[in-house]
């Protein structure tokens, strides 16, 4: 963008005070510089912030293996106690990678 004094259009009064300063024209500083109270930022939380927080700081602490569980099977499998309905697996594997269907 280009800024001149002289008038763009038909009827536009001329521009005036666009520029450098001059030395007759000092520059102040804003009233709040010179304040003697010093400035300090704050920070807000909203309470669905800090429930994240605390729910990620709960799941950092359960393990990603559920050891018991996966010994329980285990010697399920070692003892031939552990036998799964076939087709009520097959059908939660269906289930599970099957889009649901929209109305």
């Amino acid at each position: 963008m280009r800024v001149t004094s002289k008038p763009s259009s038909p009827g536009a009064a001329p521009v005036s005070g666009v520029g450098k300063p001059t030395a007759s024209s000092p520059v102040s500083a804003p009233s709040s510089v010179h304040s003697a109270e010093p400035v300090h930022d704050a920070l807000s939380v909203s309470s669905t912030a800090q429930f994240i927080a605390v729910a990620e700081a709960h799941i950092a602490t359960i393990p990603d293996i559920r050891t018991e569980k996966v010994d329980a099977l285990k010697a399920k499998l070692d003892t031939e106690q552990y036998n799964p309905d076939g087709e009520a697996v097959a059908k939660g594997i269906v289930k599970e990678f099957t889009p649901p269907k929209e109305p």
